[in-house]
């Protein structure tokens, strides 16, 4: 049987699905052929094929661990090499380099490139991908509020950004070895006279890559240099006792009301003469994980071993892994078991991971279809070498107008490592930090030629630069946080990186140089008629597609005017778009506008039925236009406050705003209510979800327009009404997943007619 035949599409396939392939925008088609011997170890595989003086990658995932007894068996890994194109972007670009927003250049770059649908492969980088990372402060880009802090001290000088186009793959199929496949990508040309040639040189290509991964000759080791000043010791930038005092700053940050969490973090500089790969080599036996990943970048590697899901869009579904609540491993089963029911018991970590659970519904929120996302799985124990976590998983469906990139954009960066509100998070983090993050909680993965995105948080992640690596890891920082154990928490969370490097600087190896790649010698060379092939591809394919980009990049807080029943004003909060899909599951239209977005005048120029102000951080002088909005719509049409929205409406009519006397995040209380206006038809006690540290005392509202509709057990207000007009105020949350009839009291308020209780 000839090499040929045992590849799939053939050339007779495309050549009769050519037009078909083509009218659908199709520009490429993977090649691929089954692997019917049994294939080396993937880090051999890498060695064998990478190219010298390029970028290539080794990508592997393992199942998450939920028992005590459980193994983390290996699912996937995936070596990806030959690049022929790269996206760099940097802080301050030249003429000629490319700077800003990263996913706008990705979008640029992948948009004219389309893989064949009826050819796609799984996972998603196999049928070509921008692979690589973006760094966390890119979302500077994303959110402008956050840029005002920058530029900050860059230590570690890397690039913003760097994405890589790769067209050659070897795949493991861990569970099911009759799966692995070597994949190689034929561009598609428009002119079908060319498809000959273009899938003969892919054939060649192909069987090129089968040859060099069974070759029977084994790589020549990564060689380790010889023991470099200050080895096997690492050093933290701030301390103990500088992360024990970020403690305690944002925990009086958080009694103010500015935040409700913030994760700040620390980096360690640890000098190693071992080779990059031989660090990889042991951090994938000490710590399987869902994301790993050995990215040589030529100046600098990225070693991954992250557990938490950044944003993953596969035909439109949405879907983001929130990750908190940590405990170290125990010593034994019944060790670790108790620990997992102690952890899941801990009101604090709860607290805590409610609360990002109703983030992470937030920013999928913000570009789903309002009746699509849901919470699938709520609280489940995933254990790694050192740590367990609790997850969550929230879904959703993009609504017309969104892309994939507008979800990635959505998201970025997660709450689990930024805080909440997300942007009053970081910018505390960066006024406390002072350097840029670069790599740390950024994302790494792939935007894919098939739509589909792929990323997760880099997390567990290493970077490898002038025979240094820096660690870095931080926690969340809630009211109920203590220094020494959350130090403690970063301690355990960069545990399996130290320890991989200490496994690797225990192993004798041969020392010698690095090489220019950073990976061992005798590699082989690039084939000038492939990259030719590639090169004329790229440019042919920019020259000709150059149509209409379909991605539709929505800011959040932009509203679509003219159309809507509902106003909502955003206080740049992280919740805001709950109570959006809660008002859309009820039937209503709704359009956000951020509080500095839009003017008085404006919002009165929507003529919107009703209107509703979300909650936010800090004060109700911090809160934009709502106290105005209020003011202008109240007698007009009814109007809903929550949370800082609730205390704007409470000063907007002669009540005040002081210190509660307690710190309430992510917690539930059992209400008294009056059973009138949001609360008819609830029980008694009804337990809601509260994020606050401020509110209206009960005799600041004596002598106003106000009354008071519902309190806690110990007396703080929890609803204000107005006597005259339709206007009421909620201090908690019911859009919360934890509130319990929550929909109910929205419907309440959709129930209200006219701007005055006496029009109803």
């Amino acid at each position: 049987m000839s090499f040929e035949s045992e590849v799939k599409p053939s050339l007779s396939d495309i050549q009769a699905e050519f037009s078909q392939l083509t009218s659908e925008g199709a520009n490429i088609i993977p090649l691929v052929y089954s692997v019917k011997s049994t294939l080396p170890d993937p880090t051999i595989t890498f060695l064998k094929v990478r190219r010298d003086g390029t970028e290539s990658f080794l990508l592997e995932s393992a199942e998450a661990v939920l028992h005590s007894k459980g193994k983390a068996n290996m699912v996937y890994s995936v070596v990806a090499t030959d690049p022929w194109n790269k996206l760099v972007v940097v802080e301050n670009p030249k003429e000629g380099q490319l700077g800003g927003d990263p996913v706008s250049h990705i979008q640029n770059a992948v948009g004219h490139l389309k893989s064949a649908k009826k050819y796609s492969l799984s996972p998603d980088v196999l049928n070509g991908a921008a692979l690589g990372y973006i760094s966390y402060d890119c979302v500077r880009f994303f959110e402008p509020k956050v840029s005002s802090n920058y530029p900050l001290e860059d230590v570690l000088q890397l690039p913003e950004s760097v994405m890589v186009f790769c067209n050659s793959f070897v795949y493991y199929d861990h569970q099911n070895a009759s799966n692995n496949k070597l994949v190689v990508l034929c561009p598609l040309p428009k002119d079908q006279s060319q498809l000959e040639e273009n899938y003969r040189k892919t054939l060649k290509k192909l069987e090129e890559l089968k040859n060099q991964v069974e070759n029977s000759e084994n790589p020549e080791e990564p060689k380790n240099s010889p023991p470099v000043d200050g080895q096997g010791k690492g050093v933290s930038n701030i301390g103990q006792e500088g992360y024990e005092g970020f403690v305690r700053k944002l925990k009086e940050r958080i009694v103010d009301g500015d935040i409700i969490q913030c994760v700040p973090s620390h980096r360690i500089r640890r000098p190693t003469g071992i080779h990059p790969f031989n660090i990889y080599r042991e951090l994938r036996r000490v710590n399987p994980s869902r994301y790993m990943f050995f990215a040589d970048f030529l100046d600098f590697q990225l070693i991954g071993a992250s557990p938490e899901l950044l944003v993953k869009v596969t035909d439109g579904v949405v879907i983001n892994h929130p990750i908190a609540g940590t405990r170290h491993r125990g010593a034994d089963i019944e060790s670790d078991e108790a620990l997992a029911t102690e952890l899941l018991g801990d009101e604090k970590e709860r607290a805590e991971h409610i609360m990002l659970v109703d983030l992470g519904r937030n920013d999928v929120n913000r570009v789903s279809e309002p009746t699509s996302t849901k919470v699938t799985d709520l609280m489940r124990i995933e254990r790694y070498s050192h740590v367990m976590h609790i997850v969550s998983e929230v879904k959703g469906t993009l609504r017309a107008g969104f892309s994939p990139s507008d979800a990635f954009r959505s998201i970025f960066p997660a709450g689990t490592v930024s805080g909440a509100p997300k942007i009053k998070a970081m910018e505390l983090i960066s006024k406390l930090e002072k350097q840029k993050r670069g790599i740390y909680a950024g994302a790494f993965g792939a935007f894919a030629f098939n739509g589909n995105i792929d990323t997760c948080i880099t997390l567990r992640t290493m970077v490898l630069k002038d025979q240094v690596a820096w660690l870095q890891a931080g926690g969340g920082i809630v009211f109920d946080s203590e220094p020494y154990p959350e130090y403690m928490e970063t301690v355990n969370k960069m545990a399996a990186l130290a320890r991989a490097i200490d496994e690797a600087e225990s192993i004798e190896k041969p020392t010698g140089s690095l090489g220019a790649s950073g990976t061992g010698s005798k590699p082989h060379r690039t084939d000038s008629e492939w990259s030719s092939l590639w090169n004329s591809f790229q440019n042919a394919s920019k020259q000709s597609e150059k149509r209409e980009n379909k991605e539709q990049v929505k800011k959040s807080g932009e509203g679509e005017k003219g159309k809507g029943k509902i106003l909502m004003i955003d206080n740049y909060d992280s919740f805001t778009y709950n109570l959006y899909q809660y008002l859309c599951q009820l039937g209503e239209e709704v359009i956000v506008y951020r509080n500095d977005a839009i003017t008085v005048e404006q919002c009165l120029e929507l003529k919107p039925d009703r209107v509703v102000i979300s909650p936010g951080p800090s004060w109700p002088k911090d809160a934009g236009i709502s106290s105005d909005v209020i003011r202008a719509f109240a007698g007009r049409v009814p109007v809903l406050g929550v949370c800082l929205g609730h205390e704007c409406m409470a000063e907007v009519f002669g009540g005040t705003i002081e210190h509660c006397g307690e710190v309430v995040h992510g917690k539930t209380s059992e209400l008294k209510h009056d059973g009138k206006g949001l609360y008819k038809g609830l029980p008694q006690g009804v337990e809601v979800i509260r994020y606050h540290s401020l509110a209206a005392p009960v005799k600041s509202i004596d002598g106003t327009q106000l009354e008071a509709t519902s309190f806690t057990d110990n007396g703080i207000i929890m609803g204000l009404r107005h006597k005259e007009f339709t206007i009421e105020g909620l201090q908690f949350h019911p859009e919360s997943i934890k509130t319990d009839r929550g929909m109910q009291m929205l419907q309440n308020f959709l129930n209200m007619k006219g701007g005055k209780w006496s029009d109803s």
